[in-house]
């Protein structure tokens, strides 16, 4: 093999933090499974033979799943049960069965007929979620052949390191990810697989940096080649140069230096140098986030993703597992608020329960709140879970796409049955529990005066907005040039937004990528904004951007930039008044825009 060779992967973020180290491609070795046939009289023994290996693999899954609950937490846990569901699926189960009786198979091979059949089937699928399913469908196919062919399931991983490396793979599957030694594993780039895929879950939840969806270039990667992971950009950089090295060893310790500044920052309050008290909050994904939030000093939850709970999933998700998931964040936060976006589905994150309808553009179809006012049922069970939970801590509620005071309206109806239930099964829970809402379409920001008279709160969501205000899909990477949250149009609107809650009396805050972003965050507070809600890992760079700040400078440079011809020139005149203010070479985010 000819020497490793600069190169850098693009992919896509799935756990953030920074990785150095030497390649350590991991192969997933699909064991040969002979085309054997039987005799008639040893049909019955052979599917009895199956089940006993379906029995085995489930007891497996079983305990990977209670060492995962006792290393990770119960959310992470869960991620098995789609494993656990496979195998008793009928489709898996009654079509082996059928191959083994039919076409006289061994169990073996007509088990991974089946499963090679169904893998075809999700390929060819453009069911999103039902790709981050295929790592299951492998994890439930290995474990079963290693039963029914009598070979211990370690064998089928291929060279685990024996020292601290980058694991190089071309897919990731959650029993691999948890079984991995935490001190030989520097962090995860793989060929395909998703951010919402249950391997990406899991290395976020095991602080591992991780890049997925690299494509084919995976397979190029010859163990021992030094590799740079970088899982908040999704970028690989293999055989770096020694400017690149230094550059990321810096950027290496000053993260960490950064965690420390954060933790010392918790007890600080985020007050602007004139004085005015700003509300941080924090984005999480899932419930265990919350635990490092509230010990980064957070005001409190202003945007907990609920997707998590029907990722891999073929049924509707159970009260009771919302319930505790919900529970457990309003206890870890205590008096502070944390607001759950109901079920955001649609567009790229149907679950498996849903029928996916044929549209041309998924994003304007069958979204968000279309979705669970047309599934009461799905609905139903989230606000009861809500609820239930708001006896434990603040919780309120926020529905995702609004664009009329009728879904509003439809909404209500059915919280206040959900209410009347609880009280008649003698459930305790908030009887003021608030309901509020995304702003992140045009139309809902140009009637925020008539829909702020409906609701309690206002969460500006800039992601989806700027899509929609400039009709340019935030997917599309040959359209990335003109995704512009700096546009004078998109101002325009968040300070239309902004005026029209607080004339109304209610909250208003922001949850997009905007608010974590510095000169984002900045022009934010000069459109009068004064609660925004984070990602973790910007908490540290935007308390530091409000406590060094004057609200009355960042006033002045948000009418600036409102008044520019362009997203260029209004991003331009924001930096200039920040710079007035603060040394922007403190800020990471900034010394990263200037790499190429």
């Amino acid at each position: 093999m000819s020497a490793p060779v600069h190169r850098v992967l693009e992919g896509i973020p799935a756990a953030p933090g920074i990785a150095v180290g030497p390649a350590h491609p991991l192969r997933i070795r699909e064991p040969a499974v002979p085309h054997v046939t039987i005799p008639p009289d040893l049909v019955e023994a052979e599917v009895e033979k199956f089940h006993a290996a379906r029995a085995w693999a489930k007891r497996r899954i079983e305990e990977l799943r209670e060492e995962t609950r006792r290393r990770l937490g119960p959310i992470e846990a869960k991620i098995f049960d789609p494993q656990l569901a496979m195998l008793d699926d009928p489709e898996l189960v009654e079509r082996t069965v059928q191959y083994i009786r039919d076409g006289y198979l061994t169990a073996a091979r007509a088990f991974n007929l089946r499963i090679l059949e169904i893998r075809s089937e999700w390929l060819n699928s453009t069911h999103a979620m039902l790709l981050d399913r295929i790592a299951d469908l492998t994890d439930t196919q290995l474990l079963v052949l290693a039963k029914l062919l009598d070979l211990p399931d370690t064998d089928l991983l291929h060279g685990t390191p024996d020292r601290p490396a980058v694991i190089v793979a071309r897919e990731l599957t959650p029993s691999v990810t948890v079984r991995l030694d935490p001190d030989r594993v520097l962090g995860f780039v793989t060929g395909g697989g998703t951010r919402t895929s249950h391997a990406s879950i899991l290395c976020r939840s095991l602080g591992l940096p991780a890049v997925v969806g690299v494509g084919d270039a995976v397979d190029e990667i010859a163990p021992g080649t030094e590799c740079i992971v970088d899982g908040l950009r999704g970028r690989v950089l293999l055989q770096p140069t020694e400017t690149e090295r230094e550059r990321y060893r810096e950027r290496a310790e000053k993260a960490r230096s950064l965690q420390r500044e954060l933790r010392a920052l918790a007890a600080e309050e985020p007050v602007t140098r004139d004085g005015t008290r700003i509300e941080l909050l924090a984005n999480i994904d899932l419930p265990s986030e919350a635990v490092w939030a509230a010990e980064a000093g957070v005001d409190g939850i202003g945007l907990f993703r609920t997707e998590f709970l029907v990722v891999g999933k073929r049924s509707i998700p159970d009260e009771e597992e919302q319930y505790e998931a919900f529970r457990a964040v309003a206890l870890t936060m205590g008096s502070r608020p944390v607001t759950v976006r109901t079920f955001d589905l649609g567009g790229d994150k149907f679950p498996l329960f849903l029928e996916i309808p044929r549209e041309e553009n998924p994003f304007l179809g069958w979204r968000a709140i279309r979705v669970t006012l047309d599934m009461p049922e799905l609905f139903r069970k989230q606000l009861r879970a809500i609820l239930r939970a708001s006896a434990h801590g603040r919780l309120q509620i926020c529905l995702p796409m609004v664009n009329s005071v009728t879904e509003v309206l439809e909404t209500r109806r059915l919280l206040e049955e959900s209410k009347a239930e609880l009280r008649e099964e003698g459930k305790v829970f908030d009887e003021r529990c608030p309901l509020g809402i995304m702003v992140e379409t045009p139309a809902a920001v140009f009637t925020a005066e008539i829909l702020a008279r409906h609701v309690d709160f206002f969460s500006l969501g800039t992601n989806d907005l700027v899509q929609y205000a400039l009709a340019v899909d935030r997917g599309n990477a040959r359209l990335a040039r003109f995704y512009d949250p700096f546009h004078p149009g998109v101002i325009r609107m968040l300070r239309h937004a902004i005026e029209a809650g607080h004339a109304a009396g209610i909250p208003v805050s922001l949850c997009g990528e905007m608010a974590s972003d510095v000169v984002g965050a900045y022009l934010l507070l000069g459109l009068g904004l004064k609660s925004l809600s984070v990602n973790t890992n910007a908490l540290r760079e935007i308390k530091t951007l409000i406590r060094a700040v004057r609200l009355e400078e960042a006033q002045e440079a948000a009418r600036a930039a409102e008044a520019a011809s362009t997203g260029h020139e209004a991003r331009r005149r924001l930096l200039e008044t920040l710079g007035r203010s603060v040394d922007l070479a403190a800020f990471e985010s900034l010394e990263r825009e200037g790499e190429g």
